[in-house]
């Protein structure tokens, strides 16, 4: 049920995506396009005076990677407690990159592109408060851990991001200054998580919960790359693309209690390694620039955009008895692509 939606979705775009203009429409004007004998849908290219058309494209990407769910304490507890908050990890902005590979292809306009995804980041949150008026409570619930009065709550989360798309499309204008790109492929992805959460009493007893969640997953990908332009060089873009990938979590949690002496006991090793579908979404928009070079034999793109990308339900951590740790997994930020055709 929780990705049903996602088909009706998918079919819907797709099938506004596939629907062709009339054959009374009148003949594009055409920018470095060799099909001026079609009459419907015909090359946009980009294509290069050149037998090989290879492209090659780099991305500088600055994003925020976010997951539901990672609530850690609560602050606010207690007889007559006020102005409390629940606290969150705090969320950074980090760099990374994509790079790809593509080839324009002899048969039909079509192109062949492929596509690898990496960032990472790391982040913590802590909240502290003296014994004498401290309202702060675990937000989880770490076995055999009695809470007396908590002092400190830490929480810490890494997460690694891999992604690897392969893309079979074709560029087309469907108006004067409108190009529509459809494409599908194959995505891969691994994205390796490490959350914990500590928990410090005023009489040096603490309790820690450690979770681990590794995901790989491969499937099929569709979507479209949209062009709006307003003169031969500058125009504005949105995509869209959405995918199923099957795959499996590992994951693993365990929990320990530190006494006064400083013994560490651990309460709880489990671990668990379902399979599942993992539906994505990606949405991107900005404005490009494109030009060629020396008599059409080189071209150069240059673009700058906001990139959403949503993973539903992600949090798979496993929850010993906290009803509402789950979530989807969310990467936004911008992203600066170059590519060059030679």
């Amino acid at each position: 049920m929780k990705r049903s939606w996602m088909l009706a979705f998918f079919l819907g775009v797709m099938g506004f995506a596939f629907a062709h203009p009339h054959d009374d429409q009148p003949k594009p004007m055409l920018y470095y396009s060799d099909d001026c004998d079609i009459k419907i849908t015909p090359n946009a290219g980009p294509r290069i005076d050149s037998d090989w058309n290879v492209f090659l494209t780099a991305d500088f990407i600055y994003w925020t990677i976010r997951q539901d769910g990672m609530f850690y304490a609560v602050s606010g507890a207690g007889t007559g407690a006020s102005g409390g908050k629940v606290h969150d990890l705090d969320w950074k902005w980090e760099p990374g990159f994509k790079v790809g590979l593509g080839f324009n292809l002899p048969h039909d306009g079509w192109d062949l592109f492929a596509e690898y995804t990496w960032v990472r980041s790391n982040i913590s949150d802590s909240k502290t408060q003296s014994a004498a008026t401290s309202t702060l409570i675990p937000y989880w619930n770490v076995t055999g851990f009695i809470a007396g009065t908590l002092t400190k709550a830490q929480a810490d989360w890494d997460v690694h991001y891999n992604n690897v798309t392969l893309d079979l499309g074709r560029n087309a204008y469907l108006s004067q200054y409108m190009k529509l790109r459809l494409f599908a492929g194959l995505q891969a992805a691994w994205i390796n998580q490490d959350y914990s959460a500590q928990f410090d009493l005023e009489t040096n007893e603490s309790g820690k919960t450690k979770l681990t969640q590794d995901f790989w997953g491969i499937g099929l990908r569709a979507g479209l790359n949209n062009t709006f332009q307003f003169t031969k060089n500058w125009s504005f873009f949105a995509d869209l693309y959405l995918a199923l990938l099957w795959g499996e979590f590992d994951l693993d949690r365990k929990d320990s209690v530190t006494s006064r002496a400083g013994v560490t006991n651990d309460t709880l090793k489990t671990s668990v390694s379902p399979w599942t579908e993992e539906p994505v979404a990606d949405l991107a928009a900005g404005f490009r620039y494109d030009a060629w070079l020396s008599n059409d034999r080189f071209h150069i793109l240059l673009q700058l955009g906001w990139e959403h990308q949503l993973w539903i339900l992600h949090n798979e951590m496993i929850k010993a008895s906290e009803p509402d740790h789950a979530g989807d997994l969310l990467l936004q930020g911008l992203t600066f692509k170059a590519r060059f055709d030679f």
